[in-house]
């Protein structure tokens, strides 16, 4: 049994405790959060840990719970800007580290977090949950295989509500969040370096809604592999109350994938020695619980988590940078400028 401390209960800490329900082989044990007081008093909590309520300790800082609690590893669900602060803590004193994504805001701070990994050994995995989602894993294999020809041409896009847009929510200051260039746009520019690697350039187009003290919540972004394949994607962050939708499409020389969650089928495949569309069926278990059970697994056998490598989470910060770049100049960036 690998026992863990989540540090961060917040929207995402929570999301990712419900998920150790599921993880037989995986206990929460201890939590440190600011508010540790307050939360631990929602009783509402009690039915999401496997630990006996009265056992789980809870703890005010980080360094708190790093002197008094031994556990394999840290799941860090902490606003971004505080995150190269809180895993290096962890990662010096050699304990594993997952944390949430997008790695850091800045690639200074991204750098640090990897020196921090390599110098003391410590695993460290930013949870990019889209690498684990099965109706991307579909479209990753199928790439990967060849069996549908050269993939000709991407088109990825996601939206909703803007978080705490009611509210004085942090994820509204892009101080803190980097606003929804970074935090949401990341999900599908991670992906497609998943899926084709680092693009050559990148040009981008987007803009501040609601004034540039909130930052860039809609944007959109193509990258230029140095071949004729089409690769873009864009993102919206809106203060309407709207559900949030992701989907994309996906064509190969001999066949389409579409992938669209309000439609009855949330995944079609159309090929070309075909006149029916398929319907592949996906796996159960969610892509959170599946990017925690990897990481876990990689650091009870002691390997890298290749799947997830903390490079290529820094190059996903570095394309957004690019982005941004290329918004402000109007003109395209080269990533060489940008990623390692």
């Amino acid at each position: 049994m690998q026992h863990v401390a989540i540090i961060g209960l917040g929207g995402i800490g929570r999301y990712h405790l419900s998920c150790y329900r599921k993880l037989p082989d995986i206990q929460v044990v201890a939590v440190a959060d600011i508010r540790a007081d307050e939360i631990k008093k929602d009783e509402s909590l009690r039915e999401l840990f496997v630990t006996p309520w009265k056992q789980v300790r809870w703890y005010d800082t980080c360094n708190d719970l790093l002197a008094r609690e031994d556990v394999d590893f840290v799941d860090i669900g902490l606003p971004t800007d505080v995150h190269k602060e809180a895993a290096i803590t962890y990662l010096n004193a050699g304990v594993p580290v997952l944390c949430e994504k997008p790695m850091a805001l800045s690639l200074a701070d991204c750098d640090a977090m990897i020196a921090a990994s390599q110098q003391n050994r410590a695993a460290l995995m930013i949870a990019q949950c889209i690498r684990f989602w099965p109706e991307y894993q579909y479209l990753k294999d199928m790439k990967t295989s060849g069996a549908a020809g050269r993939l000709l041409s991407l088109q990825m896009w996601r939206g909703g509500s803007t978080p705490g847009w009611n509210s004085s929510h942090w994820m509204m200051d892009p101080a803190r969040s980097g606003g929804a260039i970074l935090d949401l746009h990341i999900h599908d520019i991670d992906f497609c370096q998943y899926l084709l690697g680092l693009p050559k350039r990148v040009y981008a187009q987007g803009g501040c809604a609601k004034g540039a003290a909130r930052g860039y919540d809609y944007v959109l972004t193509n990258l230029d592999y140095g071949d004729d394949t089409q690769v873009s994607a864009a993102s919206h962050w809106a203060d309407l109350p709207m559900p949030f939708i992701a989907r994309y499409e996906a064509r190969f020389e001999r066949a389409f994938i579409r992938m669209d969650p309000t439609q009855s089928h949330t995944l079609a495949v159309y090929r070309s020695d075909s006149n029916d569309p398929e319907y592949p069926e996906m796996p159960g278990l969610d892509a959170y619980a599946s990017e925690i059970a990897y990481f876990g697994a990689c650091v009870r056998t002691k390997q890298a988590p290749e799947r997830c490598m903390p490079l290529e989470a820094r190059n996903s910060v570095a394309i957004i940078m690019a982005a941004k770049a290329s918004i402000e100049s109007s003109a395209p960036v080269p990533m060489n400028h940008y990623a390692l």
